[in-house]
C-alpha cells in the first residue's frame, strides 16, 4: 500500500523521487545527491512555493532512506516478483501443451501417493494394519481418479468445441464466397439485361439510363456522372417540346362572292 509523504522530497514529483531512489541503489553519495536535487528546477519551485526556498538536506535525504526510498524498494520487489509470476505462468502454460496445470498435479498426487502407499505397505506385515492402510488411502486415490476424469472430459469438451467453431467458421466462409458469388453472376446478367429493362422503362435514350441506374442501385454500383450532378434524369420521352420548324397553319382561301354586275 503507497503511503502519502509530506516531507520535501516526499513532495517532489515522481519523477524525481524515482530518479533519486535508483541513485540511492546505486550508492551515490548523500552530498552529490541533495546537491543534484537542489539544482533540480521542478525541485526549486516547490522548494520555493510550499517551503519558503528552503534547500533539501542530508537530514531530509536520510529520513527518505528510512521511509519512502524502504517502500519504493518494496514496490520493487513486487514488480520483480509479478513479471516472474508472469513469466513461470506461460513457461508452464507452454508445458502443459494444452492441460490445466491442475490436472496436471493431481496426476502427480496420485502417482506420489501410490508410492508412498506402496512404501507404507513393505513396512507392515499385520494384516489388519495393512488393510487400515489400504482403506485410508483408498478415498484419496479415488478423488484423484474423479478429478483425472473430469480433465479428460474437459480436454474432450474443449476440443470438441474447437472442432465446432472451426466448422463454423468453415461453413460462414464459404456461405459468404457462395453469396459473392452469386452476387456476381446477378450483377452479370443484369447488365446484360439493360437493353430489355430499357424498353420496358420507355426505350431511347431515357430506358437506357435509367437502366442503368436501376442496375446500379440493386448491385451498390457507384451512380453515372448525370445522376450526382442533376437528380431529375433525362428527360421523358412523352415530355412534349415545342417544334420550331412547325409553320402556322395556313387558313383556306375564302370563297370567292360573286361579282355585282353593276352594268
Amino acid at each position: 500500500m503507497s503511503t502519502t509523504h509530506v516531507g520535501k522530497i516526499g513532495r517532489l514529483p515522481k519523477y524525481i523521487r524515482d530518479q533519486l531512489n535508483r541513485r540511492i541503489e546505486d550508492g551515490e553519495p548523500g552530498k552529490e545527491l541533495v546537491k543534484w536535487l537542489n539544482c533540480e528546477p521542478d525541485a526549486l519551485e516547490l522548494l520555493q512555493e510550499q517551503f519558503g526556498g528552503r534547500a533539501i538536506t542530508e537530514q531530509n535525504l536520510s529520513e527518505w532512506k528510512q521511509t519512502g526510498h524502504q517502500e519504493w524498494l518494496r514496490q520493487q520487489e513486487t514488480r520483480l516478483l509479478m513479471k516472474n509470476l508472469t513469466e513461470q505462468s506461460e513457461d508452464l502454460d507452454d508445458a502443459a501443451d494444452g492441460m490445466e496445470i491442475s490436472d496436471r498435479f493431481a496426476r502427480v498426487m496420485a502417482a506420489e501417493l501410490i508410492v508412498v502407499t506402496r512404501a507404507r505397505l513393505e513396512k507392515e506385515t499385520d494384516p489388519e494394519k495393512r488393510w487400515k492402510i489400504i482403506c485410508e488411502v483408498l478415498p484419496k486415490l479415488s478423488q484423484l481418479q474423479c478429478d483425472g476424469h473430469r480433465a479428460v472430459r474437459t480436454v474432450i469438451k474443449r476440443e470438441r468445441w474447437n472442432r465446432q467453431v472451426e466448422q463454423e467458421d468453415e461453413e460462414a466462409d464459404k456461405r459468404r464466397e457462395r453469396e459473392e458469388i452469386e452476387r456476381r453472376v446477378d450483377r452479370f446478367l443484369a447488365i446484360h439485361d439493360q437493353s430489355s429493362l430499357a424498353k420496358v422503362l420507355g426505350g431511347g435514350e431515357y430506358g437506357k439510363k435509367w437502366a442503368d441506374w436501376l442496375v446500379r442501385v440493386q448491385h451498390g454500383l457507384s451512380m453515372p456522372e448525370w445522376c450526382r450532378t442533376d437528380n431529375r434524369g433525362p428527360d421523358s420521352p412523352d415530355k412534349t417540346k415545342p417544334n420550331p420548324t412547325k409553320s402556322d397553319q395556313i387558313q383556306p382561301n375564302p370563297p370567292k362572292s360573286k361579282q355585282l354586275d353593276n352594268s
